[in-house]
């Protein structure tokens, strides 16, 4: 008798482990700035695995994903070296040839400008999305919003395999406290800008702008009304509740617009 996996968690039964391992190697030698690296190694296995490969000549948009959160760990662990002057290179490099290659990689200036408005678009969000507290808590619930995002508008493609795939790699670091690092937190931000971005991109439906918009609540409001509910459920608590009361109200409306 054998089981067989359902495709939208193939990604995320290799990101989980991938990124325990990492964290766990780092805990067990003693080398913590391995577990800065782990959400963001166990989300380039999640998202390599949904498709099988990474192709630098994508013909659909949602190809270009692996290839995405690969530059951003890349560029993470670029941004990751002690020297300021490379912090902000690497930063910025993510974030602007993450922003460059979901846009279409255009080389020639004419398309590179006609595509300069959805590129700044993308980079802002990107780089909105890093600015938001990398704990726990609120990474989980990010993704979880973005994967029920998704899922609520209905979009065609392995958007929803994407986003379990980065669920288990902050879930697989998260366990064992290895989330801050910034070869983890820019191909996470990319990655979920790039999952929430690539239905705006290929057809813009209404359910869409709100599926995008779930898991950017979860991360930017949750912090703001953890406050107030901490007041009721304690602090812990809190800070698990509040992203999901953020992000519910977008859900619902993508899954309104759905048809």
């Amino acid at each position: 008798m054998t089981f067989d996996l359902p495709a939208e968690w193939r990604g995320f039964a290799l990101a989980l482990p991938a990124a325990i391992a990492v964290a766990g190697a780092s805990r067990l030698l003693r080398r913590p700035r391995w577990g800065g690296v782990a959400a963001g190694l166990g989300l380039v296995v999640g998202f390599v695995a949904v498709l099988g490969v990474i192709t630098g000549s994508p013909r659909h948009l949602v190809e270009r994903l692996p290839a995405l959160v690969l530059l951003g760990l890349l560029a993470g662990l670029l941004a990751g070296l002690p020297r300021p002057v490379l912090r902000i290179a690497g930063v910025a490099a993510g974030l602007l040839l993450g922003a460059w290659w979901m846009t279409g990689a255009s080389l020639h200036p004419p398309d590179l400008l006609r595509a300069a408005p959805q590129g700044l678009a993308i980079a802002a969000a990107m780089a909105l999305v890093l600015r938001a507290d990398p704990a726990f808590p609120g990474q989980a619930i990010g993704w979880a919003a973005l994967a029920a995002g998704v899922t609520a508008a209905g979009a065609f493609g392995p958007y929803l395999a994407f986003a379990l795939a980065g669920a288990g790699a902050v879930l697989g670091a998260g366990v064992l406290g290895a989330m801050t690092g910034m070869a983890s937190r820019l191909p996470l931000a990319l990655g979920m800008v790039g999952v929430a971005a690539v239905p705006l991109l290929a057809r813009a439906a209404p359910a869409d702008i709100a599926a995008a918009a779930a898991p950017a609540l979860a991360l930017l409001a949750g912090p703001a009304l953890a406050g107030p509910v901490a007041r009721w459920l304690g602090p812990r608590l809190a800070a698990w509740v509040a992203p999901v009361l953020a992000a519910a109200p977008a859900v619902g409306v993508a899954l309104l617009l759905r048809h």
